[in-house]
């Protein structure tokens, strides 16, 4: 099952201290990505970032899996029961938004998922 714990834009489906406790762990869970998919601006920061991520639970302390993605205007976590489950959510999402981009673009510079376009790094230096 798939439980929002982060959203810019839709209601979070865990308590306020669970969701902070795993905000705690966010960072930390990002220097440590399983799966990433990003693009960076000239400066070298990221501009849209999508991160199959594990941490513990802070109910349970068991592991929990969850995909994170952020750009200029959204950040989400959602969280999954298990890693498979959160792997299928993350490639849906790389190649859902990949399917944003202008005819002419990509989407993402870098990513992991097979079949996935991606641009070339000094195509974007301007962005």
């Amino acid at each position: 099952m798939i439980r929002n714990v982060l959203s810019s834009v839709a209601p979070k489906d865990v308590s306020e201290e669970y969701a902070d406790a795993v905000l705690e762990q966010r960072d930390a869970a990002l220097r440590a990505a399983l799966r990433e998919s990003y693009s960076k601006n000239k400066w070298g920061q990221f501009t849209t970032r999508a991160a199959l991520i594990s941490y513990t639970s802070p109910e349970t302390g068991e592991d929990r899996w969850a995909v994170y993605y952020t750009d200029d205007a959204v950040e989400e976590l959602e969280e999954a029961d298990s890693r498979q489950e959160a792997e299928e959510r993350y490639e849906e999402n790389v190649r859902d938004l990949a399917g944003c981009a202008a005819l002419d673009e990509s989407w993402w510079q870098v990513t992991d998922v097979d079949g996935v376009p991606t641009g070339d790094d000094e195509d974007d230096e301007d962005a």
